[in-house]
């Protein structure tokens, strides 16, 4: 055992066996309670002062808020009955009305801007449409004249190549008319530009036919001499000439052979 062992243990049997050492620790333990207790109510003490403090402090600035707040409850009164006044005599207009009319205002500016956007919008589709129809009607006018002068330079080849077409014509019917003359006559007089070369008369195929019908419808207007000479168109029918001018279209690019006339 320990020598602090042993002090702690006599030092409890002392006490034990001394009452009054015991009595006297007590009171010192309540002395200091009580050195305690006053303290601890000094302090509180100090607080209550401080909260009073603060209470009359508080008290004082509501008293002076309560004075400032019955002032403008009165001036607010006042403001009020100012205010219903006007409102009875005409004076102010409230606010309700005037945010409505405010409104009407603003829906008629909006209509108004959308109305006028919308007409912009129309006259400049106008504008375009007018544009691109100016634009479609100078194309077309050039495109005609173009056409025109295109069909005008057609006509005058196509004329040309018809005057062409018939003088040659001319010059076949004057020469097969000599040809009938002579084989009336009896006697064949070669063309100039015949092969010298022995020639046969084929009179089994189809032209040489419609050949000899044609030589026979010339014989038959040769006859008429009082009458007027006939009109190609009405010849172009024969099977002969109808073959000729089938002939010429597949030969030649021209347009159908168009004689206005021939005097035989």
């Amino acid at each position: 055992m320990s020598l602090s062992s042993v002090t702690a243990i006599h030092s409890r049997r002392s006490s034990i066996d001394d009452p009054q050492t015991e009595l006297i620790s007590t009171l010192r333990g309540q002395i200091q309670d009580l050195f305690t207790q006053v303290t601890q109510l000094n302090s509180k003490l100090v607080q209550s002062y401080d909260r009073v403090s603060d209470l009359e402090d508080d008290l004082h600035v509501n008293q002076s808020n309560l004075r400032q707040s019955t002032l403008k409850i009165s001036q607010l009164e006042l403001e009020r009955t100012q205010h219903l006044s006007a409102l009875n005599t005409g004076t102010l207009v409230e606010r309700s009305n005037v945010v409505e009319e405010l409104t009407r205002l603003m829906e008629r500016a909006t209509q108004e801007a959308a109305q006028r956007s919308s007409a912009e919008s129309a006259k400049r589709n106008i504008e375009t449409e007018l544009e691109e129809l100016a634009k479609d009607l100078f194309e077309g006018a050039n495109g005609m004249v173009a056409e025109a002068r295109y069909e005008r330079f057609l006509s005058q080849q196509r004329a040309e190549e018809s005057e062409r077409r018939a003088r040659d014509v001319e010059e076949r019917l004057v020469a097969m008319q000599q040809e009938m003359r002579q084989l009336d006559k009896g006697k064949w007089v070669p063309r100039a530009g015949d092969l010298v070369k022995e020639r046969k008369l084929m009179s089994s195929h189809v032209p040489y036919q419609e050949f000899l019908a044609f030589v026979g419808h010339l014989r038959g207007l040769h006859g008429q001499q009082g009458q007027a000479a006939p009109a190609m168109t009405t010849l172009l029918g024969l099977p002969f000439l109808a073959r000729i001018a089938t002939e010429d279209r597949i030969t030649n690019s021209c347009p159908t052979l168009i004689v206005t006339q021939l005097y035989v």
